[in-house]
């Protein structure tokens, strides 16, 4: 789904080479840390948390870890598992541009706006920005 409407639905990731994982810049950037039946079912986690910028799967011990840092304050690194990938949200200014300060409305359900409850408009959720 393209339609802005239906952004949370629709993250694309960045995938690394197998063989590493995330490693945050602060502990407090890991928002979720669970098994996950599959790398898909991990990465659809990360696309239906807003906070979610980063996650790492580990295939062999299903471990399913979902960061709000990204890669200005973290690191992907490499782990003695050869099981275990990251993924990364990729961001575009086409994300926000076409919505950045409309209605409410134009951002319902949208993974990379939310509505401000002091201006009726869609603005980026906390802990990020675009210009």
């Amino acid at each position: 789904m393209s339609s802005p409407a239906h952004a949370i639905y629709s993250s694309t990731f960045s995938l690394s080479l197998q063989g590493h994982e995330f490693q945050p810049q602060y502990d407090v950037q890991l928002i979720f840390n669970e098994t996950a039946r599959s790398r898909l079912l991990c990465a659809a986690a990360c696309s239906q948390n807003p906070s979610c910028r980063t996650f790492d799967y580990d295939s062999s011990s299903h471990r399913c870890r979902l960061f709000e840092a990204d890669l200005t304050n973290g690191a992907i690194i490499a782990t003695g598992s050869q099981t275990s990938i990251v993924g990364c949200v990729i961001l575009s200014a086409s994300l926000y541009a076409s919505m950045y300060n409309q209605s409410c409305s134009a951002c319902q359900k949208n993974r990379y706006q939310t509505c401000s409850s002091t201006t009726n408009t869609c603005q980026c959720p906390g802990n990020s920005y675009w210009n």
